[in-house]
């Protein structure tokens, strides 16, 4: 089980908050750049996923019980909506539609909300493991 926060908060926290930073930048070495951290974070993320659904397939348990596990399985589906595009018509070397304004609005905004759903819901998971007021503002107050 305790891979499961570990990859779930270096998918959303650590590759994808680094990866829309490293975007910030600009530039065609940071766009290449921003696509894959972005897209190891979405990878650490499934892999979170797969953790807890194993862990809970093992012990008997039932999936999607609380909203810390509905967030969760929102976000990650979120993720991969923003990745195919931003693989796939967004490249910079092959996109089928790379310039296109519109396009590159949407991924950033929608990306930036997936983004941000993911850190609080994160936060939600570390709430259901403590109660703790010192923790939780050690953990939350720097994704802010």
């Amino acid at each position: 089980f305790s891979y499961h926060p570990f990859l779930m908060t270096m998918g959303f926290v650590g590759f994808m908050g680094s990866a829309a930073h490293r975007k910030k930048l600009g530039g065609y070495s940071n766009t290449k750049m921003h696509g894959i951290i972005a897209s190891l974070g979405v990878m650490f993320s499934i892999g979170g996923l797969y953790i807890i659904y194993s862990n809970k397939e093992m012990n008997g348990k039932a999936h999607l019980t609380s909203n810390h596990s509905l967030a969760g399985i929102v976000t990650v589906t979120g993720c991969i909506m923003a990745m195919i595009p931003g693989a796939f018509v967004l490249h910079p070397d092959f996109g089928i539609d790379r310039s296109n304004k519109n396009i590159r609005f949407a991924h950033k905004w929608f990306s930036r909300s997936v983004i941000a759903l993911g850190w609080i819901t994160c936060f939600m998971g570390l709430q259901q493991l403590t109660n703790d007021t010192v923790t939780l503002a050690m953990y939350g107050l720097p994704l802010l």
